[in-house]
């Protein structure tokens, strides 16, 4: 997720995505449960702007008031959102108005899970969160609670699909970098791994990725964190809510613009630089705002747009207005080739490549 930080940068390895709040001490207000627009499509990240807004109904479940109660006393402050449902989306909701430089929600650097330095390697860092998963069990049960398990239909990054829906993405350098980040699994693990041991890296890799963010310590390195409750938000491109703090402080998410009660409140994963293939690998979507970088992308890789001929974009888009809809992982595909088959044909338009690439 790219959040525009003050001490605080993002991690290098990965682009983070989902949110809460009440003030310690304070009991927590009852959000408004407003019916949700129906919104129109399914897709991730930001809707088209024609698009209703989907305000969300707040989730009551018990994982969500025990994170609430373990943050509270803690002293962090989450009053002005929740968690809530966005039309089968979960996400972080403003229970109240939220202007432009208010604080949306601050949480304790100790409440976050430090998982060390290390630069763009993420295997070091998902062991270590399977041994603080271990160690700190009990301690830490409210945020545990919360992360998508190792057997969740929200594991839809490249790195769990099957060879047949590596080869719907039509993007070799894609595919060869899950092949790469297998390897280095079964590398960490050691020849007499078993599957489980396996299976749980991988997730725990894919929680580091797509949750991360490194936050500048007092020893002024960058430690890779995962921050409870921030890491609730969704991606829109071109929100300007940002985090500042250090590891040391108070961790605060900062409305860069005003956001009324009952609306979702987002933030921007990754940089002007992240395409649509960072976003799926990391975070397992595809979203509008990525088509510079795309551009940039099929650019850099030119010869391996031969691939994307395989289809239409005529044929692509077809079979995504299809009754009933393709299965997820088919769907993901889909979207991140259309993705890449524009970028290809706009760099065509501008000469920047030549045409029939």
């Amino acid at each position: 997720m790219k959040l525009r930080l003050l001490a605080v940068a993002l991690l290098a390895l990965a682009a983070p995505t989902c949110s809460l709040r009440m003030a310690a001490g304070a009991k927590k207000s009852k959000a408004k449960k407003g019916p949700a627009v129906r919104k129109s499509g399914g897709g991730f990240g930001a809707k088209p702007k024609s698009a209703p807004v989907v305000l969300g109904r707040r989730l009551e479940e018990p994982q969500y008031e025990a994170l609430y109660a373990w943050l509270g006393e803690a002293s962090a402050d989450l009053g002005k959102v929740a968690v809530a449902d966005f039309d089968g989306l979960r996400g972080v909701m403003a229970t109240e108005d939220i202007a432009k430089g208010e604080t949306i929600v601050s949480i304790p650097g100790p409440c976050a899970v430090d998982l060390g330095t290390d630069h763009f390697d993420p295997v070091g860092p998902a062991q270590r969160l399977l041994d603080a998963m271990e160690r700190d069990a009990s301690t830490r049960a409210a945020y545990w609670a919360t992360l998508p398990p190792a057997d969740s239909p929200d594991l839809c990054t490249p790195d769990f699909f099957s060879e047949s829906e590596l080869e719907l993405l039509q993007w070799p350098p894609l595919v060869a970098s899950v092949n790469q980040k297998s390897a280095a699994l079964r590398k960490a693990l050691g020849d007499d791994a078993d599957a489980d041991a396996l299976r749980r890296l991988r997730w725990a890799t894919w929680l580091v990725l797509s949750r991360v963010l490194t936050v500048r310590g007092p020893d002024n390195a960058g430690h890779k964190l995962m921050i409870p409750f921030v890491d609730m938000f969704n991606h829109k491109a071109g929100v300007k809510h940002y985090l500042s703090g250090r590891t040391d402080g108070q961790l605060k998410v900062v409305a860069g613009e005003a956001v009324a009660a009952g609306e979702q409140v987002f933030i921007v994963y990754g940089t002007e630089t992240t395409s649509a293939a960072e976003l799926l690998a990391h975070y397992g979507f595809v979203a509008p705002g990525t088509a510079a970088a795309d551009r940039q992308l099929v650019m850099a890789h030119a010869d391996a747009i031969p691939a994307l001929r395989a289809t239409t974009a005529q044929d692509d888009a077809a079979r995504l207005a299809a009754d009933p809809p393709p299965p997820l992982k088919e769907e993901l595909a889909l979207r991140f080739r259309v993705a890449l088959k524009r970028a290809r044909d706009a760099c065509v338009a501008t000469g920047v490549l030549e045409e029939g690439a």
